[in-house]
């Protein structure tokens, strides 16, 4: 996009504010309503940094006497923010010691070195990592692994190989995110929005059934779809060794776990599991109340407090400036936004005119939203999208007595399903960058996992309304 249509793009949003508003009379839902426009037209063109727009309702509604700014702050200090700050905390102790690439080596050692099993080594690495750390960060740490794997084999073998494993990596880290409440800022962003307008929460254990279950069947689907690439490609007993001897080269080389490296395992996987037994932890005493949130600052805490190797700390506040902290701000912009306009003339007003719609079966609009999620977040980002439709979804839950949850769960994990083009999601763009991959050969199978995900999604709809 050239400077020039960046200006337009960026102008566009303050002055459809401003026109909406004046012929409001620039009453106050109007004004609401202007300001509305301008965060999408900034959000979808994504002209102006995200969490820029969503510094937008802390400027704007106190300014304009929409809301005040002590109750505006609220929201970008909401508990599940500092759930998610922990959580990133913990991804980034695990990129400083490199334990990520310890635990990507130790499962790929495990699934064998046949095209197959390299395969599914790589998906199953790629899509663990992804559940705790960022798929952006995921993709750059795998990229060359695969790359070094790739260049051990014959040129005629990896020629074969190439293609589907990198791809393979861009599809399992967008599809292991869906798994962890933590994983991908769209699950963030519901469970944020549930419990600040429904005051229903949803933990880790909560979700984990829910995320799990979407990311294994559609992680299973990708896995089908790319080892019939393979199908031709047998790798020899010789090419077999030449990869089994490269990972163990790069195991050895590594060396034993050091201190660091141990304790920040320890912090990982206790925080994992407390999270899993949270619910059951209240038994334990009376005097200490349990969170999710609580637990992921205990473990910030812990890697900020303990030393490793030479006294040195496992993590320094200096290593908090590579954090996301955009989506933190994103995310309590999203609230802000969306709180505003529950309490406004316009949601009223949607829920007037929904009543239109009463004769139209759930499992219509569970369709709309799975389509939406997939395919609309190929060209649009997955947080803005999901911060968009969020009231949307809130008013038809509350306009025909259904369960939010089963409007929102297609919506909120097709937001991950951008397999089809390069630009859909920072993963793709990072396998594409290789030049290995076409544009062609993305959309063609991209389009088929993003077809059968929405049949998933749909399904898994209708198994939340058979619950309830």
């Amino acid at each position: 996009m050239s400077n020039k249509n960046t200006s337009l793009i960026r102008l566009a949003g303050p002055i459809s504010a401003f026109i909406i508003a004046f012929f409001g009379g620039f009453e106050s839902h109007f004004v609401l309503l202007g300001i509305t426009a301008w965060m999408l037209i900034w959000w979808i063109s994504e002209t102006v940094h995200l969490a820029v727009t969503a510094l937008l309702p802390l400027l704007l509604f106190p300014l304009f006497g929409l809301m005040e700014a002590k109750s505006m702050s609220s929201y970008y200090a909401h508990p599940l923010v500092y759930l998610f700050f922990g959580g990133f905390i913990i991804a980034r102790a695990l990129e400083e010691t490199n334990l990520h690439y310890r635990i990507a080596l130790w499962i790929l050692r495990r699934t064998g070195t046949g095209s197959r099993g390299l395969l599914a080594g790589f998906m199953l690495s790629t899509a663990f990592m992804s559940m705790w750390i960022s798929n952006t960060a995921t993709s750059i740490m795998m990229l060359p692994i695969a790359t070094s794997v790739l260049a051990v084999l014959p040129k005629a073998s990896a020629e074969k190989m190439e293609r589907p494993l990198l791809l393979s990596i861009a599809w399992a880290a967008n599809i292991g995110g869906m798994a962890t409440i933590i994983g991908t800022p769209p699950n963030m962003i519901f469970a944020g929005f549930l419990s600040e307008h429904l005051d229903r929460q949803i933990g880790f254990v909560e979700w984990l059934p829910i995320g799990l279950s979407a990311a294994l069947t559609i992680g299973l689907t990708a896995y089908t779809i790319l080892s019939r690439s393979l199908k031709t490609l047998a790798l020899s007993s010789q090419e077999q060794k030449e990869t089994e001897h490269y990972l163990q080269q790069e195991w050895d080389r590594l060396g034993s776990m050091n201190k660091a490296q141990r304790k920040v395992a320890i912090i990982f996987t206790s925080t994992a599991l407390l999270w899993i037994m949270r619910p059951y932890l209240g038994a334990l005493s009376a005097h200490i109340h349990w969170s999710d949130t609580g637990i992921s600052l205990l473990a910030a805490v812990l890697l900020f407090s303990l030393t490793g190797e030479s006294g040195k700390n496992l993590l320094d506040w200096e290593s908090t400036s590579k954090l996301p902290w955009g989506i933190l701000i994103l995310f309590g912009g999203g609230l802000a936004l969306a709180g505003t306009l529950q309490q406004s003339y316009w949601f009223e007003a949607l829920e007037v005119g929904m009543k239109s719609f009463e004769n139209i079966p759930i499992l219509f609009w569970v369709i709309i939203m799975a389509l939406l999620g997939v395919f609309a977040t190929e060209l649009l980002s997955n947080m803005a999208l999901v911060s968009a439709l969020m009231p949307l979804v809130l008013s038809l839950s509350l306009t025909f007595g259904w369960s939010m949850e089963i409007l929102s769960v297609p919506l909120v994990l097709g937001a991950s399903c951008a397999f089809m083009l390069p630009m859909a999601t920072p993963p793709n763009a990072i396998v594409f960058s290789t030049g290995k991959l076409t544009v062609s050969y993305m959309m063609a199978r991209g389009i088929i996992l993003n077809i059968i995900a929405v049949a998933i999604l749909v399904a898994l709809g209708m198994v939340l309304i058979t619950m309830g």
